[in-house]
């Protein structure tokens, strides 16, 4: 009884939520608070830099190799993964296709939260010889599955950081983000724990499934956070380790607002209010963030643009 009230109230919910974005006041007034929002990151990222000089800034900029290489297989990670992960939830080699998850990260990162997944979606109707239903199930479980990992995550790294008293720096970070951890912790555990007990109402994958997508989601998370890690510490090799948890556990926590624009741009401008819990001087921590932003902002351009011609292929054979 109380499961069925559950998915009754969730799918109301949903139904309406959905009513209400398709009108067009409604999907107007969105993009101006987003692009407000992004154009405030924007104005508060160019005085924080400016506060400690564009020149020192630029002339810190990481030097070590070991940084762009760990950053370059930190891009990478996600869409290997879930080029495995769709291989496993479709049932059939998604291997040439590597492109299409490419782009799928592009969208999220470099567009808004979630857009990729509505990319991925149109482009498999189109192009796979699925039912509709198993690229439906398979898009929204995959989805669930790896928001349960990242929210596990952000539970063990806020709970690392409040055990070893580094979670005070992540609260003083800017204003309201002692109510955006709160939020970010309740909401992930109390999402962790639904998606564990409602398992199967909420997914509709095949016996056996579960387990190796949850074992790839799980596996790439950890990866991600300690190549994010050893990028930190290739660029400032005396910093402690916990500043970079602090760091990543910001990240996590910004990736849990929903449909966030451009999340490496409003990370940058969070991270910078962090630099005091590095002990490296100011200009060198802020290279280091403006170097990983640039390098986002310009792997997503480039990848888009380089993999155009693929989608553009694509579009005409199913057109043909």
């Amino acid at each position: 009884m109380i499961v069925q009230t559950f998915k009754s109230a969730a799918a109301s919910a949903q139904d309406r939520w959905r009513l209400l974005r398709g009108r067009d006041d409604v999907q107007k007034t969105l993009k101006v608070v987003q692009y407000g929002l992004l154009a405030c990151i924007i104005v508060y990222l160019v005085y924080k830099i400016s506060h400690v000089g564009w020149l020192d800034v630029i002339g810190a900029l990481p030097e070590s190799p070991w940084f762009y290489i760990f950053f370059t297989l930190r891009f990478l990670a996600l869409p290997i993964s879930e080029l495995a992960l769709y291989e496993i939830v479709w049932s059939q080699p998604l291997v040439r296709y590597f492109f299409v998850f490419i782009r799928k990260r592009v969208y999220n990162f470099a567009v808004m939260g979630y857009s990729g997944e509505a990319f991925l979606t149109i482009w498999a109707r189109r192009r796979l010889a699925l039912p509709h239903k198993k690229i439906l199930v398979g898009v929204k479980d995959n989805n669930l599955l790896s928001a349960f990992a990242s929210n596990a995550a952000t539970v063990v790294l806020i709970l690392a950081l409040a055990a070893t008293g580094g979670l005070k720096a992540g609260l003083d970070a800017f204003p309201g983000a002692g109510w955006l951890f709160a939020l970010a912790f309740l909401s992930a555990a109390t999402l962790s724990i639904l998606v564990m007990i409602f398992r199967d109402k909420l997914m509709a994958l095949p016996k056996g499934v579960m387990p190796k997508l949850i074992t790839v989601h799980g596996a790439r998370q950890a990866l991600i956070i300690l190549l994010h890690a050893a990028m930190y510490a290739a660029a400032l090799p005396g910093a402690p380790v916990m500043a970079w948890i602090t760091f990543i556990s910001m990240q996590l926590v910004l990736s849990r607002v929903p449909f966030l624009p451009n999340q490496d741009i409003v990370y940058l401008g969070a991270a910078l209010s962090l630099s005091p819990i590095v002990g490296a001087p100011a200009a060198d921590v802020a290279g280091m963030l403006v170097a990983e932003a640039g390098l986002s902002q310009i792997f997503n351009i480039a990848m888009f643009v380089a993999t155009a011609h693929l989608a553009r292929t694509e579009y005409r054979t199913v057109q043909a």
